[in-house]
């Protein structure tokens, strides 16, 4: 029972056009019009032209309703097209055309309506050629059954009559196929035309969805200068409109042949970072061997490349469209990523003295509000160191201005090589510097600052020449947050007095201010 429904399930449902629908009701109309009609004894033979007129007529009904069976079978049986049920009951309408038109002479042609809806029938539903065949055959059966069955047809005015009725089948097959032909024509135009716009429709549909993840990502990159956070934004968008299930992106520096800003999606940021490597610079596709992961350049402007990384076959999916993405993309952050470092070298050039490298007065200032607030809120000591360097002046006059230069910087590096990583170091201005030591009390800071006064002590700086024979000495000044000093500005300047003293009492010495003492 499961395996009938099964097979029933599997048939095709019948579709009839409305061509079918017509043929099928004036068929069954007519077969149905002369059964009535005849059973009725409606028809006299008795007065008929030929001989053996009813035989003929029976005949011709017989083969009117077995190719109705025929056709009714063929399409709801075997589910047989429209025009291939035709085909198969054209030979029983033609027969039975030409024996109803033999046995009727007597009443005038009443079967030229038939014959004439026949060919108009057929050329309705086949091509223009097949219409024109079946309307030859029509006109044909209709001449002799007119020729051959009637005897008044061998007139050569009725024959004449007879012949132009015939020709008038042809002529109205051949015109209701033309019409039918370009009917069918105009309604693929129509319909190739709807399919048109239906992809135009989806083509745009998936530009504007492009435009707005550009203008999406546009806005995303322009908006930040953390590209660590914009970075798997900017993919999971683009994943979104290119379709793709893991991908990484890299803006390299070809002149320093090192990655200035990656990101990944659908895949481990750790995983990710192994393709780049591989890489090489300027080419403009390769495989990266790795997972069936491909790398792609993107965009190759001046001294930055983009390169994008995904699945081989994902790339090799890639159109045009998503290629010009991508390079839409890849414009937009190669500009976000020059504006990120441009911003990264004012922020640093902002709070980093240009000759020594080291952090600048305002970076100072910044440090030691927020070392002090936290000092404060913990309950930590803090320390500050006012460094100067020793009759400098001396110096560049008897070495120059720039071996004074060379040993400003070189006294930055030896003090920050003395100190912690946590400490701060600053230069102050001129030749002094200022050192922030984080929860470190006086004793603590004095131990400090002696470790960097000797350091320097020793060190050899360079003279005019290059020769390292010269030797320069610090004097440091000390206060303590909140032993010493109770707020930044006493701090400041106690630090400052402590130095003042230093100097005063001979250089080359740590001090403490005066309000303060180291212990024993």
């Amino acid at each position: 029972m499961a395996d009938d429904q099964a097979v029933l399930a599997a048939k095709p449902e019948v579709q009839l056009t409305i061509s079918d629908r017509i043929y099928l009701v004036a068929r069954f109309g007519m077969t149905t019009a002369l059964v009535t009609l005849f059973s009725l004894g409606l028809f006299d033979f008795r007065n008929a032209p030929a001989a053996g007129s009813e035989l003929m007529f029976r005949m011709g009904l017989s083969l009117l309703v077995v190719g109705g069976v025929v056709h009714v079978v063929a399409l709801f049986v075997f589910h047989t097209t429209g025009p291939r049920s035709m085909w198969l009951v054209l030979p029983f309408d033609l027969v039975a055309a030409g024996l109803l038109i033999w046995s009727t002479g007597q009443y005038q042609d009443p079967f030229y309506p038939w014959v004439l809806g026949l060919s108009i029938a057929y050329a309705g539903v086949l091509r223009r050629r097949s219409a024109w065949v079946v309307a030859g055959l029509a006109a044909v059966v209709y001449l002799l059954g007119h020729l051959v069955g009637h005897g008044h047809a061998a007139m050569l005015d009725v024959a004449l009559l007879v012949v132009f009725k015939a020709a008038g089948l042809v002529f109205t097959g051949w015109v209701v196929a033309d019409a039918m032909e370009r009917q069918v024509h105009r309604e693929e135009e129509i319909e190739a035309g709807r399919e048109s716009i239906i992809g135009l429709n989806d083509q745009l549909g998936r530009r504007l969805a492009e435009l707005h993840a550009i203008s999406e990502i546009t806005e995303i990159m322009h908006s930040s200068l953390d590209f660590d956070r914009v970075g798997p934004l900017v993919l999971e968008i683009l994943r979104k409109v290119i379709d793709l299930p893991a991908s990484c992106l890299f803006v390299i520096d070809k002149d320093k042949d090192e990655t200035l800003f990656s990101a990944s999606a659908g895949m481990p940021a750790a995983e990710a970072a192994t393709f780049n490597p591989a890489y090489p610079l300027g080419g403009e596709s390769v495989a990266a061997n790795h997972d069936l992961f491909s790398c792609m350049t993107v965009l190759d402007h001046n001294r930055m490349m983009v390169v994008f990384c995904a699945s081989a076959s994902a790339i090799e999916k890639m159109g045009e469209e998503d290629r010009l993405v991508l390079q839409a993309v890849a414009g937009e952050l190669v500009v976000a990523v020059e504006n990120s470092q441009l911003y990264k070298l004012t922020k640093r050039l902002s709070i980093t003295d240009e000759l020594t490298g080291m952090y600048n007065y305002r970076y100072l200032q910044q440090r030691l509000d927020d070392e002090i607030e936290r000092a404060r809120r913990y309950s930590r000591s803090l320390s500050m160191l006012m460094l100067d360097a020793d009759d400098f002046k001396g110096f560049n006059d008897t070495h120059g201005h720039i071996a004074g230069d060379v040993a400003l910087s070189e006294l930055g590096d030896v003090m920050r090589a003395s100190v912690r990583e946590i400490d701060i170091v600053c230069r102050y201005g001129g030749e002094e510097f200022s050192v922030i030591l984080p929860e470190t009390d006086s004793e603590g800071a004095f131990v400090v600052a002696e470790k960097i006064r000797e350091s320097i002590a020793t060190h050899l700086f360079a003279d005019a020449d290059g020769n390292r024979l010269v030797h320069v000495t610090v004097s440091i000044g000390l206060a303590t947050f909140p032993g010493s000093a109770a707020d930044k500005e006493s701090l400041l300047r106690q630090a400052d007095d402590a130095l003042y003293q230093a100097k005063h009492l001979g250089r080359d010495r740590v001090r403490f201010p005066t309000t303060l003492r180291p212990k024993k």
